[in-house]
């Protein structure tokens, strides 16, 4: 692994961005203004995705939304960029559209104040009722993956949001300020829609704008959504009266759908695209290309696991699971389906955050796995069992790998092929998988956030709807103990950490790394959490 740390440039915390490149171009990361007449005046950067996204909302949303939540939309404050990385500085708030706050001195209430001069595309102001409403609709309305989001950070009842007038809105957290309260402010969960264009577009019945939302948005960001053709693009076209700060450049950014992967790497290698999400085998030609620079460091506490309900046969004899995870070839997925663009990871834990100790128990042992199916109370008749994947992806090739490992002790793992949305709908509308393979990009480089987020009872990610209440109650608990008290967050880590490896409840495959394959015309790349970029400070390279 050492060497492909070296060839790639994998690094851990505080590392930066840049891995593979050979143009002779500098790269800069230090976000730079623009003078006025230079705001829109750039050229059209070509975004590559796999799949259209089903929906616009930011608040129940798929990756790619992610990205595009980032332009559509503002959040009351963000996360400086760290000019020597690249990364977004979680523990650095700076302003967005709150242009400052107030934490009273018992620790129980933070009082925003907006910007005056931030504005809707449309022209209208964005007050504190915009504010007050985008997060009632999650916390009323359901949005699954906001919803938690928004929980995470201490607010769970619209009566903990007053709005004192146009400009001023107060949160209240009887329990005190927790962990995330204020850095949860600048994700994309939180980010601020407009009311009243909801309200104008929405048919009868849609009263938190589902429907609406899945192809309009009026936002009063960077970027404003433009013309496109479902399945195949859209285009975000530069706001030239934005009012914030990270005024875009480029004129318009086209999010084009191009399915297959190679084909996509292409286009890239040829100069016709800007960026693109590739797998690692593409990530690895593209590393000697001229046109481009691919970008990868690990991502905060991003493991990916197979996991299952431990109710559902042949999961629910311990020795079963035990027998699961001893036979998964760990080495064999980094090397063959990351290519060297993941980690290995011998935890639940990642290996970049607080807490990671390598566990021998994740290790193959195929004669201990044969032997604990020998053991079980299925014996010789172990029932096969199915697993979804999105088709095309990095997990269905780490899942044939794992189908593979398995037969070698007389389990059968059937794998099921499915399309992004469709996997998403089974995932987080549904959630129903009994088995899953499953990443999920944490916004927060913490475990039991993770945890909060993989397996609290009600959590939108719980795709497989376990239940603790040991597991429930250390959760919830963690977000409120403050960032600098680590013995009491780590004494609840360690407890919750127990359960879910001293019950085998699931297998870390590998830790993910953010990729990314970016022009080399192209400069100020960086990465926020959950894998996005803020396009609006993107300039080109001198």
């Amino acid at each position: 692994m050492a060497d492909c740390k070296r060839r790639l440039g994998l690094f851990l915390a505080g590392a930066t961005l840049a891995v593979a490149s050979s143009p002779a171009m500098a790269q800069s990361f230090a976000p730079t203004p623009l003078d006025d007449d230079m705001v829109g005046s750039g050229p059209r950067l070509v975004y590559l995705h796999h799949e259209y996204p089903a929906t616009l909302d930011p608040q129940n949303t798929s990756a790619f939304m992610g990205q595009l939540s980032m332009e559509f939309f503002d959040t009351l404050v963000t996360y400086a960029i760290d000019p020597e990385t690249g990364i977004a500085d979680q523990t650095d708030i700076v302003p967005r559209l709150a242009d400052s706050w107030e934490i009273s001195d018992d620790n129980t209430t933070l009082t925003f104040h907006l910007n005056p001069d931030a504005t809707f595309w449309d022209g209208s102001p964005v007050t504190a009722e915009d504010v007050y409403w985008s997060i009632e609709r999650a916390l009323v309305g359901r949005m699954g993956w906001g919803t938690t989001q928004i929980e995470t950070g201490g607010i769970f009842d619209v009566d903990q949001m007053e709005v004192v007038d146009d400009q001023t809105i107060v949160f209240t957290y009887p329990d005190g300020l927790g962990r995330y309260s204020l850095r949860n402010f600048a994700s994309m969960s939180l980010t601020v829609m407009s009311k009243a264009a909801c309200e104008a577009g929405r048919e009868d019945g849609d009263e938190w704008c589902v429907d609406w939302i899945r192809s309009n948005a009026m936002g009063s960001g960077p970027y404003m959504l433009g013309d496109s053709q479902s399945g195949e693009y859209l285009i975000a076209t530069a706001n030239t009266d934005y009012w914030g700060e990270a005024k875009p450049y480029y004129a318009e950014v086209m999010f084009r759908v191009v399915p297959d992967p190679q084909t996509r790497m292409l286009l890239m290698d040829s100069g016709e695209a800007s960026f693109a999400s590739l797998t690692p085998n593409e990530y690895s030609v593209l590393e000697d290309s001229e046109n481009v620079k691919v970008f990868s460091v690990p991502s905060q506490q991003d493991v990916a696991v197979l996991r299952w309900d431990p109710e559902y046969p042949p999961f629910d004899d311990p020795a079963i699971r035990e027998a699961v995870i001893k036979a998964i070839p760990y080495d064999r997925i980094v090397t063959e389906v990351c290519a060297g663009f993941c980690t290995p990871v011998q935890n639940l834990v990642g290996v970049n955050t607080p807490g990671y100790e390598p566990n021998e128990l994740f290790s193959r042992d195929i004669e201990a796995a044969q032997a604990l199916v020998a053991e079980s109370s299925y014996g010789e008749d172990v029932p096969s069992f199915e697993v979804p994947v999105v088709n095309g992806s990095t997990h269905m090739a780490a899942a044939v790998i794992i189908q593979d490992a398995l037969r070698e002790i007389g389990m059968e793992m059937e794998i099921r092929p499915l399309t992004q949305n469709a996997f998403d709908e089974i995932a987080w509308g549904q959630r129903d998988l009994d088995v899953s393979i499953h990443s999920m990009g944490p916004w927060w480089n913490d475990f039991m956030y993770w945890a909060y987020w993989m397996y609290r009872t009600d959590s939108a990610t719980n795709h497989i709807q376990y239940s603790n209440a040991t597991l429930d109650e250390d959760v919830l608990q963690a977000l409120l103990i403050p960032q600098e008290d680590e013995a009491a967050y780590m004494e609840l880590q360690n407890e919750v950490l127990d359960i879910l490896v001293g019950d085998r409840l699931a297998a870390p495959l590998y830790q993910v790394n953010w990729s990314i394959a970016a022009s080399s015309s192209v400069c100020n790349v960086n990465k926020f959490p959950w894998g996005s970029i803020a396009f609006s400070w993107l300039r080109p390279c001198e």
